[in-house]
């Protein structure tokens, strides 16, 4: 109980010079500790206490490197009063050092690591102030800037002290220029003192400037030296638009701020982007469409787009500049896909009664057009279908006039005409009969031309007998020229000849 006690009276620790420390490990020892012989430093933590390191280092002058005087494994002692709660205790002689000294002291959680550190002043003296700087050593400045400094005294008091500034315009990190110097009124709270920075009264332009403070006490020892880097920014921006002034759908538009300036801070403007479209619904940019200072329009309809930039610095400072867009609509084009047939959009397509025709229009659009296009279908001025696709079938013989008309969200429209010629399907017998008609035809033509041909061959063309039937034939005749009778009967003259013969 006397032990829970005793941590339930340790007081909120003073802030480190450089860090806040962890929760898990604190001490009751402030910053400024004068001590010359032991230093005893009291303090508890959360994480278990078997493992912690210690070090002292001499950082009179900080600027150097630093020299160890002590370091060590372990707490002196150890007392454990809860399940996640332990008192600590470090002993470290001192004895012989003079110096203005760092103790830190470690304790490993896992991956991550708690610290703890003071500055302490050891040995008889005499001890410079230390000063260090509560806000970040890069400040932005254009109103007037309050800041903050924690110091840390071995002897006297703060309403003694005294805190100088030094200040140099370096743009490249290092000096240019004439540099200036003075006192700044500080008051303290405590250990804790608060100045302001006011770029207009010590005519400061826009661009980095280095300041280094120091504080020096009652003895008139001075602190070591902290540096500051100081943006000042006291210009408005001036936004800048280039863009075109008229486009078409679906284009996709360029609009370039990137000519924004802001004096010397021109490359640390940031740009928030707004859209108004034709239908008057103002919008902010999305991520998409802007590219830092480059935003990329997709005008989905027609009409008048209004874009504007506000460009902001980095102290808040803003400009804004705005351009309009005319965008123009597309006018759509159709494209008729007749069937499986590889011809598009024709003119005139035949049909056979009782076939069908399917036919798919393509409209060219951009935008959202495309979603928002109308089909009409007209069968001799009829309207037949509302659809992007027809099939046109159970038609009668004879000619139709087909119209497609396709109309966009701004009433722009296309046309396409063609004609669909219906002939009559042929019977199936007379199909039959033409083809043996046909046949008949052929064999009548081929008898005939063999005939022509026949009568008309050369005598010397027939074929040929043998000699013995013209010899006969002769005789024949010899003997029909003679006033014999044909029934006389035949005689040996003229049958020896004819068997000579």
């Amino acid at each position: 109980m006397l032990a829970s006690l005793l941590i339930l009276t340790i007081p909120t620790p003073v802030s480190s010079v450089t860090s806040t420390e962890s929760g898990e490990l604190t001490t009751t020892l402030p910053h400024g500790n004068w001590v010359n012989d032991t230093l005893v430093i009291n303090g508890s933590t959360t994480i278990a206490a078997q493992d912690a390191k210690w070090a002292l280092y001499d950082v009179t002058d900080p600027y150097s490197p630093w020299e160890l005087l002590r370091s060590a494994e372990y707490f002196s002692a150890v007392i454990p009063v809860d399940d996640n709660l332990w008192i600590w205790s470090i002993t470290i002689d001192v004895q012989g050092l003079n110096c203005t000294c760092w103790l830190e002291i470690s304790q490993p959680d896992g991956l991550q690591k708690a610290l703890l550190k003071r500055i302490i002043f050891i040995g008889e003296g005499p001890h410079n102030p230390v000063l260090s700087l509560e806000t970040d050593s890069l400040v932005v400045v254009d109103e007037p800037v309050l800041l903050s400094a924690r110091g840390i005294l071995a002897d006297s008091n703060f309403s003694q002290t005294k805190l100088f500034v030094e200040w140099c315009h370096a743009p490249l990190g290092a000096c240019e220029g004439e540099s200036g110097s003075g006192e700044v009124n500080i008051s303290w709270n405590e250990d804790l003192g608060e100045f302001t920075l006011d770029a207009t009264a010590l005519n400061l332009s826009d661009g980095i400037w280095e300041f280094t403070y120091y504080l020096q006490d009652l003895y008139l020892r001075t602190s070591p030296l902290v540096k500051v880097d100081v943006y000042v920014d006291q210009t408005d921006p001036e936004a800048v638009l280039i863009a075109p002034q008229q486009a078409f759908e679906g284009d996709s538009i360029i609009i370039d701020g990137s000519e924004s300036r802001d004096g010397v801070w021109e490359g640390r403007l940031q740009a928030i982007w707004y859209v108004t479209p034709p239908d008057g619904v103002l919008r902010v940019a999305e991520e998409s469409e802007t590219d830092g200072m480059v935003f990329t329009l997709l005008p989905s309809t027609s009409g008048i787009y209004s874009v504007q930039v506000d460009v902001v610095d980095m102290v808040g400072r803003r400009s804004s500049a705005t351009v309009e867009i005319s965008v123009e609509n597309v006018v759509p084009t159709i494209e008729l896909k007749m069937g499986d047939a590889e011809l598009d959009s024709p003119n005139t397509w035949q049909l056979v009664e009782g076939e069908e025709l399917t036919m798919s229009a393509t409209v060219l659009e951009t935008g959202t057009d495309n979603s928002t296009i109308q089909y009409n279908w007209y069968l001799d001025d009829e309207l037949v279908c509302t659809s992007f696709d027809i099939a046109v079938e159970d038609l009668e013989p004879g000619t139709y006039e087909l119209r497609l008309v396709v109309i966009d969200d701004d009433g722009a429209s296309d046309t396409h005409e063609m004609d669909i010629i219906v002939k009559s399907k042929a019977p199936a017998n007379d199909r039959g009969l033409n083809i043996m008609a046909i046949a008949l035809i052929i064999a009548i033509i081929c008898t005939i031309f063999l005939f022509i041909r026949r009568i008309n061959l050369p005598e010397k063309d027939t074929v040929a007998m043998p000699k013995w039937h013209t010899s006969s034939k002769s005789e024949t005749n010899s003997n029909s020229n003679s006033t014999s009778d044909e029934n006389e009967i035949w005689n040996e003259s003229t049958a020896s000849t004819e068997g000579k013969e």
